[in-house]
């Protein structure tokens, strides 16, 4: 059997050692066109300071990106947003998905281009631990209609018309608190619930 994984790996142009690991997995998935889910750590993992996202704070961590439809901060367009130079990606791709499955006329109606926030260097509202904001993993979107107390199916982010905005963030491995546990619908982070 390793020999026949060695040859697969040779084909498809991994090292050759005959084990199944990450890198042979990816290149077999790519390969046949298949998408993995994505797992990011957990919030434990990050507030430890020892994930793939380093510690809170770190200017140097952050990009600036350009969103692909029109967002507003507090009724002021936003040209960019700063989050982790590590889902910086996941979150343009997230943000044209949406563009091409709304269209701007639907994303407006929806909400879904008021923009409430990413990378802050702060606390959570208990002030016992750092926000995934701090970390630049988490982003906010319409704040003045979902609350961190407001319920299904008061918080607009919990409208049926909204589930296609939630796959999608959720395909690039981003957790909604509104999904998970019916709070804080504003929210999205790329951190497991602990």
């Amino acid at each position: 059997m390793k020999e026949i994984i060695k040859l697969i790996q040779k084909k498809i142009g991994v090292t050759a050692d005959g084990i199944i690991g990450p890198n042979t997995l990816n290149a077999l998935c790519s390969a046949l066109h298949i998408d993995l889910p994505i797992s990011w750590p957990t919030q434990a993992e990050v507030r430890s300071g020892k994930s793939i996202f380093g510690k809170p704070g770190c200017e140097e961590n952050l990009v600036s990106i350009t969103p692909p439809y029109p967002l507003y901060y507090e009724g002021k367009r936003c040209k960019t947003i700063r989050v982790h130079k590590l889902i910086a990606e996941h979150v343009l791709q997230a943000l044209q998905e949406v563009l091409d499955y709304y269209g701007i006329d639907t994303i407006q109606a929806l909400g879904l281009d008021r923009y409430s926030g990413s990378y802050n260097f702060r606390k959570t509202t208990s002030g016992s631990y750092y926000s995934m904001h701090a970390w630049g993993i988490a982003l906010d979107f319409c704040a003045e209609t979902n609350a961190y107390d407001m319920k299904k199916p008061a918080a607009t982010l919990s409208y049926p018309q909204c589930e296609k905005w939630w796959d999608i963030w959720e395909k690039h491995g981003a957790v909604s608190l509104g999904r998970q546990r019916n709070v804080d619908w504003m929210h999205l982070q790329f951190a497991r619930l602990s």
